[in-house]
């Protein structure tokens, strides 16, 4: 009980850390996405469809900050996901231009009427009552979208199967982005993205699909109580904690929601060739690793 309880102080601690972090990212992305950004020389569909990404991503960052402080943790780990998918995408369309950005909106007009054809075909009471009118145009919206034409004329089929906007799936779409950023400043080597995309991303399914590493510290057995029976059953006591609070799941959550917004300011400083974004982040990542150092070594 004692080491449970000196743990929990120490996760306490590096969650004031983690939070105090937060908000300063958080202060500096709305500087840079809110004013900077609008001021950008920047033109293209691309640019559009990539900003209003990082807005979004910006929003959902500020929600992950407000659900851990709230220890509201399977939630805000969850939306850490959802926020390095908006932050790898809005990457992605903004490096490869113009098509990919038609491609990400044309693909709402495919899905909306394929979505709405498999619930009539489920169930039509439940499926939307619309007018002929409206059927039509839905069936009109999603045969302009199902195909592209090529610039030799002939057509394309734009989605593939129809499962996604785009036939990569997003780890793919993270490593070029690094090939990306690596031939365009002749660097060695580029694995930010990569990174964000296996220490975030793929932990965040635990919680979004509510897997069970997200259950399991839900439960506590006591073997003091177990008994082997006649047959070799061995019953055991379980408990089950109603309310979960942990803050080292929040602590976790912000770290690496905290590590979503660095990337997202050193890519834009990056690829806008803004020197002053850079030298922040320099300034901000060494106050940060002192202060997580000492928030883990204190007594």
């Amino acid at each position: 009980m004692i080491a449970r309880d000196s743990k929990r102080k120490r996760d306490i601690r590096i969650l004031e850390v983690e939070l105090a972090a937060a908000r300063k990212l958080g202060r500096k992305l709305q500087q840079l996405l809110w004013k900077d950004m609008a001021r950008f020389d920047a033109t293209g569909f691309e640019f559009v469809i990539a900003y209003v990404l990082f807005l979004r991503a910006e929003r959902t960052f500020a929600s992950i900050r407000i659900l851990s402080r709230q220890r509201v943790v399977d939630d805000a780990f969850a939306l850490v996901r959802v926020m390095v998918e908006k932050v790898i995408n809005a990457e992605y369309i903004l490096l490869a231009g113009t098509d990919t950005a038609l491609d990400y909106v044309q693909y709402h007009a495919f899905r909306e009427w394929r979505d709405f054809e498999e619930l009539r075909k489920l169930s039509p009471e439940v499926a939307p009552n619309h007018t002929a009118e409206v059927l039509e145009r839905l069936r009109n919206a999603h045969d302009r979208a199902k195909t592209k034409t090529l610039p030799n004329g002939s057509t394309q089929n734009r989605f593939g199967r129809g499962h996604d906007w785009i036939e990569i799936g997003l780890s793919k779409r993270a490593e070029s982005i690094d090939e990306a950023i690596r031939k365009r400043f002749s660097m060695r080597a580029f694995r930010a993205t990569r990174i964000l995309y296996h220490s975030a991303y793929k932990t965040g399914a635990v919680y979004l699909h509510c897997m069970w590493a997200s259950l399991a510290r839900s439960l506590e057995y006591d073997q003091s109580d177990s008994a082997i029976e006649e047959g070799g059953k061995i019953d055991v006591s379980i408990g089950i904690r109603i309310k979960d609070r942990d803050p080292h799941v929040a602590v976790d959550a912000l770290n690496t929601a905290n590590l979503a917004a660095l990337a997202m300011i050193l890519f834009l400083g990056k690829v806008f060739e803004k020197n002053e974004y850079l030298k922040w982040v320099d300034s901000f990542r060494g106050p940060y690793i002192r202060d997580l150092k000492i928030a883990r070594s204190a007594s």
